[in-house]
């Protein structure tokens, strides 16, 4: 009787302790999920003015872009960074042919990665500073216009988006042959979604902006 109430004491002492360890676990789980959610709120929050110290006047432009990359990253093109967006163009060419003159004319294949000098000059032509909103610091937009979230500038500036913006530009070119203007128009139609067109449209009318001045 001894050893199996011993037995028992044993079991149910090894069962708290496993417990105990799991619960502390656990709650460093929930903290670390905490924390993390906490840094991720914090970089997503707020806008972002861009000034341009060369410029006299009008010189500073505000974005919805938060604080985690309110910084001289936004203007600066790595080699990784071009390898992706290269493949992606492939893809996409190869998938939807009628997709080419546009994506000649969206200007990706001349892009190049950002040179250390470049970044030195662009570090001495910019200062970012984070701000609660564009609208609490001066911007303003008319009724007919509005600021493009953050999501909405990566797809802008993405290989996505310049080649729908090339092919929008091709489209509505009347000065363009017919053949040229339908194989553009065909590009849009079958490789991009109808919300992907509309943000196009609404960039190129200026209705959708990715960074305003002060009036």
């Amino acid at each position: 009787m001894k050893r199996i109430v011993m037995s028992l004491y044993l079991v149910l002492f090894f069962a708290s302790c496993f417990e105990s360890g799991s619960e502390k676990e656990k709650k460093e789980e929930n903290k670390q999920t905490l924390f993390l959610t906490t840094l991720y709120l914090v970089r997503e929050s707020g806008n972002c003015i861009k000034t341009d110290t060369t410029l006299p006047t009008n010189n500073q432009f505000c974005s919805r872009r938060p604080l985690g990359v309110c910084s001289v990253n936004q203007l600066v093109l790595t080699q990784n960074e071009l390898n992706v967006m290269f493949n992606e163009m492939r893809t996409i060419q190869n998938r939807t042919s009628d997709c080419l003159e546009s994506i000649l004319q969206s200007g990706i294949l001349v892009l190049k990665a950002t040179t250390a000098s470049e970044i030195e000059n662009i570090k001495s032509k910019y200062t970012f500073r984070v701000v609660d909103s564009c609208e609490l610091e001066g911007f303003q937009l008319s009724n007919e216009k509005r600021l493009a979230n953050f999501s909405e500038i990566q797809w802008l500036e993405s290989v996505r988006g310049k080649i729908a913006k090339a092919a929008k530009n091709i489209t509505n070119n009347g000065f363009l042959p017919q053949g040229n203007r339908d194989r553009a128009n065909s590009c849009l139609n079958l490789e991009f979604k109808d919300w992907e067109k509309d943000l196009t449209q609404g960039n190129l009318e200026n209705n959708i902006l990715v960074e305003i001045t002060r009036p």
